[in-house]
């Protein structure tokens, strides 16, 4: 079986966080990195579930002791406010994150929206191909697996391009591969994918 392995610039690393960094979300990383750079030291990272928002997260409160609140967009406006306070007051920086743009989040206190509307906004975009291989990757090497170039391949020109359709096929071959006590192949793959029905807007073929 042909194996691929994982390029250089794809390995997850304690600089990064463990996360991986491709075109898909560089700008992102690099403002992560640069938080004393930050408009009122304030950033609100969005993007699609499943794209490493979280784990971002963590990696720069471990770095800068700045506060995170995930989920921002299910919180009350006087959580968020007195968080933004307590961020100025203890000169940290302060990261919230959301699924959801800000002016989805339903703010209604003025002072909040116009803190909001003065801070940094990033959003993780749509997962490229280099992201797409590399999280198959990560996912079966933390098992200790490997996934077929065919098999990548083969993904590549049907599934839809989404950071929940990775892991929910990576989850299906991992399945698959248990029950047949077969490798992550080009076999495997057909038959995960042929789990996911194109009706539902889960497959394009």
């Amino acid at each position: 079986m042909s194996q691929i392995a994982l390029p250089l610039e794809q390995k997850p690393s304690p600089e990064q966080g463990g996360y991986l960094v491709t075109a898909a979300n560089a700008e992102v990383h690099q403002h992560l990195q640069h938080w004393r750079d930050w408009s009122h030291h304030t950033l609100i990272l969005t993007g699609p579930a499943a794209s490493g928002k979280t784990t971002m997260a963590a990696a720069f409160a471990a770095e800068s002791g700045g506060l995170c609140l995930d989920d921002a967009c299910e919180s009350e406006d006087m959580e968020i406010f007195n968080l933004w306070n307590r961020a100025n007051g203890e000169h940290k920086p302060l990261l919230l994150v959301s699924a959801q743009p800000v002016a989805q989040w339903g703010v209604s206190l003025p002072d909040l929206q116009s803190r909001l509307a003065a801070s940094l906004h990033l959003e993780i975009g749509a997962p490229d191909q280099a992201m797409i291989d590399g999280l198959f990757q990560k996912y079966f090497a933390t098992r200790g697996l490997t996934i077929s170039e065919d098999a990548l391949r083969y993904l590549e020109k049907r599934m839809v391009r989404s950071y929940a359709m990775v892991r929910q096929l990576a989850q299906k071959m991992d399945s698959l591969a248990i029950e047949s006590k077969k490798p992550i192949n080009l076999a495997i793959a057909k038959s995960a994918l042929g789990f996911f029905d194109a009706d539902d807007e889960k497959v394009v073929i």
